[in-house]
């Protein structure tokens, strides 16, 4: 039973961490030297070791990348987003605007890419009416936006967690600007159960 632990240890070795004990090390905050024996088979992993260790490799994680990052509607918006988002400019996400008084404006959801579809977003139309009084009313969300924040919700092969998500906090918090609240799909169940 020992060696077939250290084959799954391998085997998530290889096919998740590419083979490289620094991302595993990572991803998982065991050493080098546990890895290693893990590997060369000197030493049996436990069933919780296993368990844990598929656990940081399926369960998508929840991070921020920035919140309330103060942005400038005057200023050009493609560097404020590129200084925003750093290295995560090119992952999936979620990201939200907010007004002056940080009430939320708008969520959205960033299959491929961040700053594509955060920058296409800001620069969309604004959806809603503002009273008749209100002279020079803006035009456009980035008009509006004071904070933005971005958040690597994970990723998964089998959903689409970022959209789940996305459609959970809609849901919950109905910003003004979003005119859709998205769709949860259900809960996998046995036949006999659906």
């Amino acid at each position: 039973m020992s060696e077939m632990r250290n084959e799954v240890v391998r085997y998530f070795f290889e096919n998740y961490f590419g083979g490289n004990i620094e991302q595993a090390i990572k991803a998982t905050g065991y050493t080098h030297i546990q890895f290693r024996k893990w590997l060369d088979g000197s030493l049996a992993p436990q069933k919780n070791t296993i368990e844990y260790i598929a656990h940081c490799i399926f369960t998508p994680e929840f991070r921020r990348i920035a919140e309330y990052y103060e942005f400038h509607p005057e200023e050009k918006i493609m560097p404020q987003l590129k200084n925003m988002l750093g290295g995560h400019a090119d992952n999936p996400g979620i990201y939200a605007f907010y007004d002056s008084m940080g009430n939320l404006l708008y969520i959205g959801k960033a299959a491929t890419s961040l700053i594509k579809e955060c920058y296409q977003s800001i620069r969309q139309e604004v959806s809603i009416k503002f009273p008749s009084g209100i002279k020079n009313a803006p035009q456009k969300r980035y008009e509006i936006t004071k904070y933005i924040s971005a958040y690597d919700v994970g990723n998964s092969n089998w959903i689409d967690y970022p959209k789940h998500v996305e459609s959970l906090i809609l849901r919950i918090s109905k910003p003004p600007l979003n005119k859709i609240i998205g769709s949860l799909e259900p809960a996998f169940c046995k036949e006999d159960e659906c």
